[in-house]
């Protein structure tokens, strides 16, 4: 078996530090182990990555505490999570990096993050805190919203917004890591369980008189579609043979996923004669064309 990446996470303040208090009394410190606790199951039994935290309870560690955890490991990976406080007015999602190396980890999880909560993007940018200046690995301290603003501190602390912001984190690091995202969905008493989605999402969108947008894959920067309906969408015969999706008789690439024949859009595209467009400015959107 492969040797795991580590990933260290890291939930800001705890005990006698409780960070930033929100307008209705709300602590930072506990926002931040509730994500990290979150993300610790997400992870669970993944066959890539070992997801450890520097504090599991409500306990008190200094800044060189936490970056001597991290170090000692050695981690692959370092990500601290916070809540971010200011002006009763001040709103938005950002990630922090200290080292140009870090950057490229910073704008993944960014983008990932942002598109979860739904706040203003306040970006991926250079920051000077120890726990990312010290650490060794490749390092991002997240800002996921202000509790100091009364709207955002609401959303912090709802369930589901937290479901969903760990769910993009855990992806942005899958992404960054290039290894499929197979993490495990968190499942609580008297709850529906997360619906986890495998692999970075692609919006495609098929230009037929009948045609309609559906989801795709992105695995290792290659475009995977559902064979079916939109291969029927473009005229071509699909089947299935020993495993394997058939169009037009000819057998191809195949992954299941959920139960679903999933193709890549090259071959699918080529062997239908079809055409197919990456958006340039929003690469997860991909365009198909009938021949004619």
């Amino acid at each position: 078996m492969a040797k795991k990446i580590k990933v260290k996470g890291d939930a800001g303040h705890g005990a006698s530090d409780p960070g930033a208090i929100g307008p209705t009394g709300k602590r930072e410190k506990d926002f931040n182990l509730t994500m990290a606790l979150k993300l610790e199951e997400l992870f669970k039994n993944h066959p890539h990555i070992d997801f450890s935290l520097t504090r599991r309870t409500d306990v008190f560690l200094e800044l060189k505490e936490r970056v001597k955890i991290a170090n000692s490991q050695p981690a692959d990976l370092f990500i601290s999570i916070h809540a971010n406080a200011a002006s009763s007015s001040a709103n938005g999602t950002e990630t922090f990096y200290n080292r140009t190396t870090s950057a490229p980890l910073a704008g993944v999880i960014q983008r990932h993050m942002l598109a979860a909560t739904g706040f203003k993007d306040r970006g991926a940018r250079y920051g000077n805190f120890a726990v990312i200046r010290d650490t060794k690995m490749d390092a991002v301290l997240l800002e996921v919203g202000f509790i100091s603003n009364p709207e955002e501190e609401k959303k912090l602390f709802q369930d589901d917004f937290q479901n969903r912001v760990a769910l993009a984190i855990a992806q942005g690091i899958c992404e960054y890591l290039g290894v499929p995202f197979d993490v495990q969905a968190p499942t609580l008493p008297g709850q529906e369980p997360v619906k986890v989605t495998p692999y970075p999402e692609m919006s495609v969108t098929v230009h037929t008189a009948a045609g309609s947008t559906y989801t795709g894959y992105n695995v290792k920067g290659t475009t995977w579609v559902p064979s079916r309906p939109i291969g029927e969408l473009i005229g071509g015969r699909i089947g299935y043979a020993k495993g394997k999706v058939t169009i037009n008789g000819e057998a191809v690439e195949t992954m299941n996923i959920d139960g679903v024949g999933y193709v890549t859009a090259r071959d699918l595209t080529k062997l239908l004669d079809a055409r197919i467009f990456w958006d340039k400015t929003t690469p997860s959107r991909v365009e198909i064309y009938p021949k004619n």
